[in-house]
């Protein structure tokens, strides 16, 4: 019952997979005498793709935990025993690793990482040129054995172009093109990091350039098990990691469950107004569901797999989470939060003076930077931003700053700030959001801004975030909030306090991370960051919502969701005396 299950759901679904031109699209169309022999080999090859219900194509479409990590170097020290000299190549391993070749014929580096060729596997490196020939080739070598006999993902830095080359030393050793010589534009400047990956499913090879799929072909058995990369003659390159997985596949099934409510969107975040919510959703597998369970108690259900539970929320965020079973104890779990968060009564909401003065906004975003490498969406983040709050939010467009790419100069920057310095009375409030790089430095322990005119490694074209702190503290706002989507932005923080007095000034500041890099995102979206701010405002319900609780909600899904660990927290000396910014919707009417 359940193989036939499954067979309808390839044949409805087979496109939406991703799955074409494969043995499962194929054996939809074969001879009735042959059918058992190709299901037989469908359950053990493909069946993982198919229950996992991911996407090979698209970068972030295989989960981390169907992923094993069989090797990964980062090369903060070379724990790995990397060759750091020999004729002609010189290497240094320090945060990251540095390979100087000073001869014209290209070198590789290797590490033997044993995996079985037979499943599915991927490969990714991170590296970029220094300097010298830029007109050869360098990138990620594979699958090379003890003779030399190796498979090459290559690009030029000069010219943005890439090929797939692979070169056979059993016989003549010549080399032979699997994709000749490709411009792409998701390769960045010469200069630039680029990051390279092969994922191999089923029968087929998947290429990416800095997470976007460059290229489809069919898989070749490797000639060994030794990967790393390759340095084209004449050149220096650096290397930030290099890592070897497994993908693991899962040959059962659980139950097909649907949340219907609450309706999360996406967000996997919801919060209310009142205690008392209602969970409803429902499941169905074929083998039938052996229990569902809310918060580990049992959930009963009706004969068309509709279940219903009543829950009485305590004050501020609840983890709920639903786990369905199938006869065959197969899993299916779906987690979210619920938010309870009371208005407060009507009195205190008229007595505080955030309603008497103008909401002021600066929004700093840079793409295209003159010196260093392009980010993708931080220009669409300040104006998806802005578009939300001049919407919804109690903020006037006359009331708002922006400096987008070539006019977030250092100068201009420092210039608003001190026309804000001008502006803005004790009774307003002011919010800031940047999106761009950001710079630390470990020797001084100073966090940065980068301007889109800094010079690379010219930290006196950087602003500090010492010089951040004192433009916050001196402008007379009322409520002022910082919301920073950079690299190592945690370093504008020092230490935490108490309790909240809404009534009085405030000077708080959320970053999209601690002292760590960040990810910029694909390329016409949102950074993961800033998907889940705007989600959380455009969701938000209540009249008023608090910028710590705005912090909560959007920290718990970019940390459940990436590898970034947000943080929000009043800043310290700059004129906190305890109290919190308020977004206030347009439906909530000023006094």
């Amino acid at each position: 019952m359940k193989l036939g299950f499954l067979l309808l759901l390839f044949k409805l679904e087979g496109r939406k997979l991703g799955i074409q031109n494969t043995m499962t699209q194929r054996f939809l169309y074969v001879p009735c005498r042959y059918m058992l022999t190709i299901l037989v080999c469908f359950l053990f090859i493909n069946i993982g793709m198919a229950q996992s219900n991911w996407i090979p194509t698209r970068y972030y479409g295989i989960p981390d935990d169907e992923k094993r990590v069989e090797f990964v170097d980062e090369f903060k020290d070379n724990r790995h025993n990397w060759s750091l000299s020999s004729h002609n190549v010189n290497i240094t391993i320090d945060d990251d690793l540095y390979c100087e070749s000073q001869t014209s014929q290209a070198v590789s580096r290797f590490q033997l990482v044993p995996i079985n060729q037979m499943g599915n596997y991927e490969i990714e490196l991170r590296m970029r040129f220094v300097r010298g020939n830029s007109g050869n080739a360098t990138g990620l070598t594979f699958g090379r054995d003890v003779r030399g006999s190796a498979y090459h993902f290559l690009f030029m830095p000069k010219g943005s172009r890439y090929k797939i080359y692979k070169q056979d030393r059993s016989g003549r050793g010549e080399g032979q093109n699997i994709q000749s010589w490709q411009t792409s534009e998701q390769l960045q400047h010469t200069y630039a990091g680029n990051t390279l990956t092969v994922r191999k499913v089923g029968d087929q090879w998947y290429f990416f350039i800095n997470q976007e799929l460059v290229t489809q072909k069919p898989a070749q058995r490797l000639y060994g098990s030794d990967f790393g990369f390759r340095i084209g003659g004449n050149m220096s390159i650096e290397v930030d990691y290099l890592k070897v997985s497994e993908i693991r596949t899962i040959d059962k099934e659980g139950p097909i469950l649907s949340l219907l409510q609450p309706r999360l969107n996406g967000s996997q975040m919801m919060s209310f107004d009142e205690s008392k919510q209602i969970i409803k959703g429902q499941v169905s597998d074929a083998s039938g569901i052996s229990e569902v369970l809310i918060n580990d108690t049992p959930i009963s259900i009706d004969t068309e797999g509709t279940f219903t539970a009543s829950v009485v929320l305590p004050h501020g965020p609840t983890r709920i989470e639903i786990v369905a079973r199938d006869a065959y104890r197969n899993m299916t779990r779906e987690s979210f939060y619920m938010q309870y968060y009371p208005e407060p009564p009507r009195e205190e909401i008229s007595s505080i003076n955030y309603y008497e003065g103008k909401n002021y906004l600066l929004l700093i975003g840079v793409n295209e930077y003159d010196y260093w490498t392009n980010l993708h969406n931080a220009v669409k983040d300040c104006s998806d931003l802005e578009k939300e709050l001049t919407s919804h939010y109690q903020f006037e467009e006359e009331n708002v700053t922006s400096l987008l790419n070539e006019k977030a100069t250092r100068e201009n920057i420092l210039e608003a700030f001190e026309d804000l310095q001008e502006k803005i009375t004790d009774k307003d409030n002011l919010l800031i959001y940047y999106a761009g790089h950001g710079y630390y430095d470990n020797q001084s322990t100073r966090g940065y801004w980068v301007p889109s005119d800094a010079r690379l490694s010219k930290i006196a074209d950087f602003i500090r975030n010492s010089t951040i702190h004192d433009y916050i503290k001196s402008i007379d706002s009322h409520h002022t909030f910082l919301i920073a989507d950079a690299c190592y932005a945690g370093s504008l923080f020092s230490e935490s306090r108490g309790v909240i007095n809404e009534k009085a000034r405030s000077r708080w500041a959320f970053t999209s991370g601690d002292i760590e890099k960040v990810w910029d995102g694909q390329p016409g979206q949102n950074s993961p960051f800033a998907r889940y701010l705007l989600r959380s405002l455009h969701e938000n319900r209540s009249s008023r919502l608090r910028a710590d609780r705005l912090i909560e909600e959007v920290k718990e899904v970019v940390k459940r969701n990436t590898a970034q660990t947000p943080i929000g927290n009043a800043l310290q000396n700059v004129g906190d005396e305890g109290g919190i910014f308020f977004f206030v919707r347009r439906n909530s009417r000023r006094r």
